[in-house]
């Protein structure tokens, strides 16, 4: 991976398990000195809300657990802000280290970036 320069993940899944998994796999790049971001949208923005993060039991395992690695190692995250209206939330709704304010338009030169891989999880 040498010329990637960045790895975006797009997370649409509403799985917590798959997305536990996708965090695990963004915490070993970050561990890697690879950098990050993710691209939170559709039902997967719940997962990033304060709701699901008090919900969410300690432990490394753990939505809570897996979210605190990542943004601990400077894991990127963005929620939809579209997604976020269609759920009718607010950026007040979600965990300090999410940005709610921005949408796919803000990620297409990543998307499009031939050092950036792209990497779903749906």
């Amino acid at each position: 991976m040498s010329n990637v320069k960045k790895i975006l993940f797009i997370v649409t899944t509403s799985d917590e398990e798959t997305l536990r998994a996708g965090l695990l796999n963004a915490t070993n790049l970050m561990a890697n000195d690879v950098p990050v971001k993710m691209f939170v949208s559709q039902k997967a923005c719940h997962f990033f809300t304060k709701k699901a993060w008090d919900a969410s039991p300690d432990g490394d395992v753990s939505l809570k657990g897996r979210m605190g690695q990542a943004f601990t190692l400077g894991l990127d995250t963005i929620v939809c802000r579209t997604a976020v209206a269609n759920y009718k939330m607010t950026a007040e709704d979600f965990v300090d280290k999410v940005d709610a304010t921005k949408g796919w338009g803000d990620i297409v030169d990543e998307q499009t970036d031939p050092d950036v891989k792209v990497l779903w999880i749906a």
